[in-house]
């Protein structure tokens, strides 16, 4: 049985330190291909991805220290049956073997000189063998160009001679499990990241202010504070709030905290500027005695007759109530659109019914909330 020396168990824990250093995931295969060398000697180190679904074949290749073998690697590679014309390859498509074989392994040097396509491609390199671990590469969210829509991973090491030894094997054996834990690792922490910024892209699109019980600022998201420079210019809003709204935050946290009852969210602060409308709404966490603001902007709604249609009025009723608000008499209203006092009360009736009051006052109110022009 092949035994590691203790510079092996060394330069193994070395390699082992390097591989689960935080990176990208377009970095770890370039992590990996200059820290083996230190391991074990070779004259090309590669590492491959390819998918063995129903998806068109490809693969991919990074290769150290000569970038090209990897690029006419792909070239090559590119034809289902010259990937798996590699004996360790079509051992892993039929068996999913994962532990280290080499080509010579399998062929004689006579034998792999018959095979002549994949023998030219090792021959124009200068190389006679090549050593090979795989593995299954687990999903991976928002992947890079190198595993994106591929499922394997193959990391080889290749020579200009047949001299691969059983302390070879046993090296790349030992580190296959730590490769595949250490990219479970990395696409944990890709997708996590991608989940954060996601989070964050979202959380930046929404206008919360946060505020301790005391009504102090602790954060508040970048739109907030686009908001509140709009509306209260100038602001240095990242830590003071403009005075109106501190005044009343002041109020609505000293009445909910003083409440014995259960907490309900206070009426919203409305406020307008160049046609546009601003709605605060105070939310409180009693858990946490967290104060939440979510400012909503929208565009202000004018009183007029298209306003009143909306909800629910006729034309007419709509412009019979339209001047009743602007305080005219049922006679001038019936002048105004030209028909008599007794259509115009007939129209008001209607109005009455439809908004469940008994007055035109009422009926003015009414229109009024549920335009969000007033509160009551």
């Amino acid at each position: 049985m092949q035994r590691l020396k203790h510079s092996d168990w060394q330069r193994m824990l070395e390699f082992l330190r390097s591989l689960y250093v935080p990176c990208s995931l377009d970095q770890f295969p370039t992590q990996i291909l200059t820290a083996l060398p230190k391991l074990v000697g070779a004259e090309t180190f590669s590492i491959g991805s390819f998918n063995m679904g129903s998806a068109p074949f490809s693969t991919r290749f990074y290769t150290f220290p000569r970038y090209e073998v990897g690029m006419a690697a792909e070239s090559f590679t590119s034809q289902r049956q010259n990937f798996f014309a590699h004996p360790v390859a079509q051992h892993y498509l039929q068996t999913l073997d994962e532990q280290a074989l080499a080509i010579s392994d399998f062929f004689s040097e006579q034998e792999f000189q018959r095979r002549e396509a994949f023998y030219a491609f090792f021959q124009s390199f200068g190389l006679a063998d090549q050593m090979s671990v795989f593995f299954k590469l687990p999903s991976i969210r928002n992947a890079d160009q190198f595993h994106q829509g591929q499922n394997h991973l193959v990391l080889s090491i290749s020579r200009d001679r047949r001299n691969f030894t059983e302390r070879d094997r046993l090296i790349l054996n030992l580190i296959r499990p730590h490769l595949q834990q250490a990219y479970e690792n990395i696409a944990a922490f890709n997708q996590l990241q991608s989940q954060l910024v996601e989070q964050h892209q979202a959380t930046e699109q929404v206008a919360v202010i946060s505020l301790s019980i005391n009504g102090k600022v602790k954060w508040m998201t970048q739109k907030a504070g686009e908001i509140l420079h709009h509306y209260f210019p100038p602001s240095n809003a990242k830590f003071f709030l403009p005075d109106i709204l501190q005044r009343w935050i002041n109020h609505q946290v000293f009445e909910l905290v003083q409440s014995t009852e259960t907490f309900t969210s206070p009426c919203p602060l409305r406020l307008e500027l160049d046609g546009r409308r601003l709605t605060i709404r105070l939310n409180y966490n009693a858990q946490l005695e967290q104060v939440y603001l979510l400012l909503e902007e929208t565009q202000a709604i004018e009183f007029s007759v298209e306003a009143l249609q909306m909800m629910g009025l006729t034309k007419r009723e709509a412009e019979v109530l339209f001047w009743v608000a602007k305080d005219q008499s049922t006679n001038e209203v019936a002048k105004h659109l030209g028909i008599s006092d007794r259509t115009v009360k007939k129209h008001l009736e209607n109005v009455y019914e439809k908004f469940g009051v008994q007055t035109r006052l009422a009926a003015v109110m009414y229109v009024l909330n549920h335009l969000g022009i007033i509160t009551q």
